[in-house]
């Protein structure tokens, strides 16, 4: 998948600096293929039909900033990396553990390569600071969690102001969404099926009602928002994609911000936030679901390997 979107990505970067890292990402993702490969046989195990040449049209007219594209590949890198590390964990084969480091160590890379000139362009929102405290603090106040509705009826307890890691997350995960927000109003103009179109649309909506509540937690506390500076989406109304490879990345994407969500919800000691980010959760699983429905109906989800069907197997 990560393929196909840097090779339309490198084939419309003009940018040195960007194409440099672009294609590199290229170069990372087309040797993991090979590895995956090789991986797949020495198990003989087929080779999943995935995506290729056939969901690329390098020729469509650019649908994103190059911006963007670097922006992008940022965070896909942030994602793939801490998935690959929780592979590697579990790993017991030296193989595959020796590939998922590997893919560990390039992704960081990248990400690093990716941030350092993001902010050499100004392009990266930095992130809110504190002050920092003079001395080490103890809770001595059980109302330090707060209540559910704290902020909306103070009068039964009023929410402590959010902490270092609070802020981190609801931040981490704005910036986010901000970015696949851009990335489906892009999809929207040019995807051809009206039902791939549709949910689309309902995923921007789902997206742009939790960046309101997100962002209201922060303005609450006067702390800055991230913001996207300039215009990522041109007026292309031509694919590089085809709608399968766009339907699989958008629910592959929803995967990563439901864990993000998780980890947000694991770090966070205040109820109210802990009840927002559970809701959250259960909203973008109802969407995926719709998605992996959707797809199902196209032909499109291809199925991952499973345990034989003991029962099945007994009756027959």
């Amino acid at each position: 998948m990560s393929v196909c979107f840097l090779k339309s990505y490198v084939a419309k970067s003009k940018d040195t600096d960007i194409h440099t890292v672009l294609q590199r990402a290229l170069d990372v993702s087309t040797q993991r293929i090979k590895s995956m490969e090789n991986i797949y046989n020495s198990i003989n195990h087929p080779i999943p039909e995935a995506f290729g040449d056939r969901d690329v049209d390098s020729n469509a007219k650019q649908l994103f900033s190059e911006s963007f594209m670097l922006l992008y590949t940022r965070l896909m890198h942030k994602f793939v990396s801490i998935n690959y590390l929780n592979a590697l964990t579990v790993c017991s084969r030296s193989d595959f553990r020796n590939y998922f480091s590997e893919c560990v160590n390039t992704s960081v890379e990248i990400h690093q390569k990716a941030t350092e000139l993001l902010l050499a362009k100004g392009l990266l929102s930095k992130y809110p600071s504190i002050i920092i405290p003079d001395r080490v603090d103890f809770v001595h106040n059980k109302g330090y969690f707060g209540t559910y509705l704290g902020a909306i009826l103070p009068f039964i307890g009023e929410n402590r102001p959010l902490n270092a890691i609070e802020i981190t997350y609801i931040f981490s995960i704005m910036e986010t969404k901000q970015l696949l927000r851009t990335l489906n109003s892009g999809y929207s103009q040019v995807v051809k099926s009206e039902k791939v179109r549709n949910y689309i649309s309902k995923a921007k909506q789902l997206a742009d009602k939790q960046l309101e509540s997100l962002g209201s937690v922060l303005v609450d506390e006067d702390i800055p928002l991230p913001s996207i500076t300039e215009i990522l989406v041109t007026d292309s109304k031509e694919s590089s994609l085809s709608d399968k490879l766009i339907m699989s990345h958008i629910n592959l994407v929803l995967a990563y911000i439901i864990s993000e969500y998780g980890i947000a919800l694991t770090s966070s000691t205040r109820v109210d936030l802990v009840r927002m980010f559970s809701g959250f959760i259960n909203e973008l699983l109802g969407l995926a679901k719709n998605g992996g429905d959707l797809m199902i109906e196209a032909g499109w989800l291809e199925k991952i390997p499973e345990t034989a069907d003991r029962n099945e197997l007994i009756q027959h």
